[in-house]
């Protein structure tokens, strides 16, 4: 069984990955990180040298080679779930848990992290661009997920929480 994280770029997939991996002795994989191996560039990169379309091509490419993987973490990018090739393999692969984190609340923590990560949309500023693909997306990470998890400012609460929803998921 398989624990995926899905939620809007800045809900923390990444590091409740990394805490989940860690609490309960199983493999973490970053689609993203992954991506960025492959590629030998970082996301941003990639999009400025190939375009989204490429990079969407190169994410189904790591979706599928998470196939046959067990006892796993996996962080999606944030838009991973949104193609319908990806979520049939991702529903099969494990439990998926939404992230939910405002826009405005994910907006800080990418402020905090300083990370350069390329626009997804043609709108001005960061916040505005979340608060967009936040609307266009909810119902899709909602739908796709088996649980919903509101984020917090504690990582370690929320990842005790995945755990326990976790747990209640393996019980039949």
């Amino acid at each position: 069984m398989n624990i995926i994280l899905t939620g809007l770029r800045g809900s923390g997939k990444s590091k409740i990955g990394k805490l989940l991996s860690e609490k309960l002795n199983f493999k973490f994989i970053d689609i993203d990180k992954e991506i960025e191996k492959n590629e030998n560039m970082s996301i941003k990169e990639i999009y400025e040298k190939h375009g989204w379309e490429y990079f969407r091509k190169k994410e189904k490419e790591a979706v599928k080679n998470l196939i046959g993987e067990d006892e796993t973490i996996i962080s999606l990018g944030g838009g991973t779930i949104v193609d319908p090739k990806n979520k049939k393999i991702l529903k099969e692969l494990g439990t998926i848990i939404y992230l939910e984190r405002s826009p405005e609340d994910c907006y800080k923590y990418l402020k905090k992290a300083k990370t350069e990560r390329p626009p997804l949309t043609k709108t001005a500023d960061q916040l505005s661009e979340l608060q967009k693909i936040y609307e266009e997306r909810k119902a899709i990470y909602k739908t796709c997920s088996t649980y919903t998890i509101k984020r917090s400012d504690d990582l370690h609460k929320d990842v005790n929480k995945i755990i326990a929803s976790f747990k209640d998921s393996c019980v039949s």
